[in-house]
């Protein structure tokens, strides 16, 4: 079986096993026939396949307490050692205007639906349409993963109220993430290694990190700024920056304040968010948090794909879709060494990068071709992220032109 060294776990593939064991054969008789059409040489044959087997269970079990390379389950449970729960995916979210009656309260828990696509969004709060027959609210998609909403298209209300007469959304949806893969689970429980310390960035940002303190937070960095002196992000002296993508303002703030320095300033880089009366334990001790969201710099693409006649009608919007879920890392798989892990906040975008996931569409048919890619008015190079920015990935912004 296996060996298991100070060089790791070895094993032998099946060839290697039947040349093994087809010599100790020899060895008894140079001349024992060990054809594969005879009894011997399908003996052989069938031994090799089975250890060659059980060398791979071996394997995989040797793997599964291993951080780099377990995989599903096994990485699971090695994940847990440090605290690390695998995320099952975070639902999209939008900011609704409704209008209607002044006084109609409108609660929590609303379906309203996307004439679009027909996704469904539910509201968050509980909100009182105002003297001016309009009112803001926070609506979460009912499903994972990243459900798009571009401006305008939520517009039909599902669980209707007396007195609310309309809904829409100014704004494009803010995208959610499919389940967490293995990929993303290392890197996230690799931070998390930092969590149970305290008054250090990583600590900070494995807090921020752990979908069970601060479940739905997509992405997060801490930036920081220990000179006495306004750094180049413009951080004023002795200041931390988080920048935050998903999550609640309030699980967001109280993970902060469970970890921030001591007497550090806390600074908005980005969209800038307050959180007042913040604390853990002793009410006595609350402070103001400060954070920020990261801005949302949309991605404007436009494709153009030459068609040798092989690619199917909707072809178009397969690239759009493979677009966005390359973007979100969730693509292509863990093990195939791309880019599994999307876009992160302050991130530039590689425009040569996003031949991949057109390419893993008509790729598939015959020898179509791309003839363009446009990004942000931009051919080539990399379109400018700023530290306190995130890039915006939606279907309405993509544009697929097939020849």
């Amino acid at each position: 079986m296996g060996t298991l060294n100070e060089n790791g776990y070895t094993i032998k593939n099946q060839n290697e096993w039947f040349a093994d064991e087809q010599a100790l054969y020899v060895a008894i008789d140079p001349n024992w026939n060990l054809d594969p059409s005879t009894p011997d040489g399908l003996k052989i044959a069938s031994d090799a396949e089975i250890f060659a087997n059980l060398d791979e269970i071996g394997q995989q079990a040797y793997n599964s307490k291993d951080p780099n390379k377990a995989k599903g389950v096994d990485l699971n449970i090695v994940s847990f050692i440090t605290g690390t729960i695998r995320s099952e995916g975070t639902a999209s979210n939008v900011e609704l205007t409704l209008t209607g009656v002044p006084g109609t309260v409108v609660i929590a828990g609303k379906i309203v639906e996307s004439v679009a696509d027909g996704s469904q969004w539910s509201t968050d709060a509980a909100v009182t349409i105002g003297v001016g027959g309009t009112v803001t609210v926070n609506a979460t998609a009912l499903v994972t993963g990243a459900t798009q909403a571009s401006i305008g298209t939520i517009t039909r209300i599902v669980s209707t109220v007396g007195g609310w007469q309309s809904v829409t959304n100014l704004t494009v949806a803010q995208a959610g993430e499919a389940r967490e893969n293995d990929a993303q689970l290392r890197q996230r429980r690799t931070l998390s290694v930092g969590k149970p310390g305290n008054n250090q960035i990583d600590s900070l940002l494995g807090e921020l990190l752990d979908n069970v303190t601060t479940p739905n937070v997509r992405r997060a960095v801490v930036y920081e700024n220990f000179t006495g002196a306004v750094d180049a992000n413009g951080l004023p002296a002795h200041s931390e920056a988080p920048v935050v993508d998903g999550g609640t303002d309030a699980d967001v703030a109280l993970s902060i304040f469970r970890k921030k320095n001591p007497g550090c300033a806390l600074y908005a880089a980005g969209t800038s968010v307050v959180v007042p009366d913040v604390y853990d334990k002793y009410e006595s001790n609350k402070k103001d948090i400060t954070f920020s969201r990261p801005i949302a710099v949309p991605m404007i693409i436009a494709v153009t794909v030459t068609n040798d006649g092989t690619l199917p009608n909707d072809a178009d919007q397969m690239i759009k879709d493979a677009i966005i879920s390359y973007a979100g890392g969730t693509l292509t798989d863990p093990e195939c060494g791309f880019n599994t892990l999307g876009f992160d906040i302050g991130e530039e975008v590689s425009i040569s990068r996003l031949y991949t996931p057109i390419n893993s569409v008509i790729g598939s048919y015959g020898n179509s071709y791309v003839t363009g890619l446009v990004v942000n008015t931009l051919t080539s190079g990399q379109v400018p992220i700023a530290f306190n920015e995130l890039s915006e990935w939606t279907d309405a912004n993509i544009t697929v032109v097939i020849n």
